[in-house]
C-alpha cells in the first residue's frame, strides 16, 4: 500500500530539488548546548521528510506519545481507535527502555507499513549500550537490557538509522522527541542531544536566541526565569513532541506535547493532525505502573 518514504537531510532544501545550504556555526564553541556523547550513532538522514504525495496516501494522521516498551497499551490504543493502515501513525520516540516489552514495540514499529518513529533519548541510551557491546570485550547488558540480546542485526541497523525528527512541509509541521531551542535558532543548529532531551530553557542573552537548555536538577543553580521550551516556541512550524512526561499533555499555539507517562501508570495518548478526527485525541489508560524511577 505504502511506497517508500521520501527522505531528506535538513542541510538541503527538501522541496522541489536539492540545493546545498551553508550551515551556521553558532554552536561551534559548545557553550550553549550539551555535546553529543561518544558512541553516538548518527543516522544517515538526521531529518526524514514526509512529502505531500506520501501523506496523501493516508486518510488520517496521528502523532502518538512515548512507548517505553508498553506494547499492550500500544496495541489496545490502535485497536480501540481503529488505527489501521489507512491511518499514518507518527511516534515521538522513546520506543524502548523502562517498560516490559521493548522488543515487541520495536519489532511492531519496524514492520508496520503505516508507522514512522523518531529517536528518543532512551532509544539513544539503548544505542549507547549497543555501542559498548560492539567496542568493549566481554561487555554484558544489565538485567534491564537483557532484551537487547535478542535484537537481530537488521533490527540494530534500523534502530541506528532512526531520525532525530520528521518534517511535514505540506502541513507546516515537525515531529521530534524532546524539542528545539526557541528564539529563532535555525533547526539545523539544534544538536542531537538538544532535540532528544530538551524540556526546560532559561533566559541567557549570551546564547543564540536568548535561551539555554537546562535540566530540572540544575534549576536551583540559576536565578534566571525558566520555561517549558514549547511555551516559548513561535513557529513557523508546529512541533509535535513527547519526552516531557511530568508536564503531561501540553497545548501551545505552535507546539503540542503528547507524552502522558504511560510507563509510569498514567496513559498513552495521541493527537489526530489530519482527517475527520483532526484536533481530537486518542487515549489508552496504562494497565499498570511499570516504572517508578527518575526521569
Amino acid at each position: 500500500m505504502v511506497r517508500l518514504l521520501k527522505i531528506g537531510i535538513i542541510t538541503f532544501v527538501l522541496l522541489g530539488g536539492i540545493i546545498p545550504v551553508v550551515l551556521s556555526k553558532v554552536f561551534a564553541d559548545e557553550a550553549c548546548q550539551p555535546t553529543t556523547p561518544k558512541g553516538h550513532f548518527k543516522p544517515k538522514h538526521p531529518i526524514m521528510t514526509l512529502d505531500e504525495e506520501f501523506l496523501d496516501q493516508f486518510n488520517e494522521i496521528i502523532v502518538i506519545g512515548d512507548q517505553h516498551g508498553c506494547y499492550d497499551e500500544e496495541q489496545l490504543l490502535i485497536q480501540r481507535h481503529q488505527l489501521n493502515d489507512t491511518v499514518l501513525k507518527l511516534f515521538t520516540g522513546d520506543i524502548t527502555t523502562k517498560g516490559p516489552k521493548n522488543l515487541e514495540v520495536l519489532r511492531y514499529l519496524k514492520n508496520c507499513k503505516s508507522c514512522v518513529t523518531v529517536r528518543g533519548n532512551n532509544d539513544e541510551k539503548t544505542l549507547q549500550d549497543i555501542w559498548m557491546k560492539e567496542v568493549k570485550k566481554n561487555y554484558t547488558y544489565d538485567r534491564f537490557g537483557e532484551w537487547m540480546n535478542d535484537l537481530t542485526v537488521d533490527e540494530i541497523k534500523w534502530l541506528k538509522e532512526l531520525p532525530y525528527s520528521l518534517y511535514l512541509p505540506s502541513m507546516n509541521a515537525r515531529v521530534c522527541h524532546g524539542g528545539f531551542l526557541p528564539g529563532g535558532v535555525p533547526i539545523e543548529d539544534n544538536k542531537p542531544y538538544t532535540i532528544m532531551n530538551i524540556r526546560t530553557v532559561i533566559t541567557d542573552p549570551t546564547c543564540p536566541g536568548g535561551w539555554r537548555p537546562t535540566r530540572e536538577e540544575f534549576l536551583h543553580l540559576h536565578k534566571d526565569p525558566s520555561f517549558p521550551w514549547a511555551s516559548q516556541w513561535r513557529g513557523p512550524e508546529h512541533i509535535y513532541f513527547g519526552h516531557d512526561h511530568k508536564r503531561q499533555l501540553q497545548l501551545y499555539p505552535f507546539a503540542t506535547g503528547v507524552d502522558t507517562a504511560c510507563v509510569r501508570g498514567h496513559y498513552m495518548s495521541g493527537i489526530f493532525i489530519k482527517g475527520p478526527r483532526k484536533g481530537t485525541f486518542a487515549t489508552q489508560p496504562a494497565l499498570e505502573q511499570y516504572y517508578k524511577g527518575k526521569v
